[in-house]
């Protein structure tokens, strides 16, 4: 049996947060990089699936090392997520009295939906649409 680690779950590897002053570019690249994370690379659909999805849906209510595990990666994905809304509030680009660990569920939360949707063969404009709204609606709007 061949494994295959989709994109997903090496997700939290380019999140890897750098600690950084409020307002360096790291900050003000946070938005970018979760936008990024969201959307999928034109033709990068891997539909035999993520093993951390699959395993946490198929085997976690049965196995306590997979939901172990599965837990650990998910709360690492969270933890990446709310790092990055918090560098964008500490660059003004999300507002400072938002719930940061609640918007960092969303974005995995949207990110394993747009997952789903391109399993099912959505086209990859309708999945960057939906990401960009999803960043969109979370950063702080620009007053012209």
């Amino acid at each position: 049996m061949t494994i295959r680690w989709t994109w997903f779950a090496l997700a939290p590897l380019p999140l890897r947060m750098n600690a950084g002053l409020a307002g360096s570019a790291t900050e003000r690249r946070s938005l970018d990089r979760l936008r990024a994370w969201l959307r999928m690379p034109e033709g990068d659909v891997d539909r035999l699936g993520c093993l951390l999805a699959k395993a946490t849906a198929e085997l976690a209510w049965e196995n306590e090392a997979v939901a172990t595990r599965s837990l650990a990666t998910y709360e690492r994905l969270l933890d990446s997520c709310r790092q990055l809304v918090e560098q964008a509030q500490r660059a003004g680009h999300v507002d400072p009295a938002a719930d940061a660990e609640a918007l960092g569920g969303l974005i995995v939360t949207t990110h394993r939906g747009l997952e789903a949707l391109a399993k099912a063969a959505v086209d990859t404009k309708t999945l960057h649409r939906i990401a960009d709204a999803a960043i969109d609606n979370i950063a702080l709007k620009v007053r012209v």
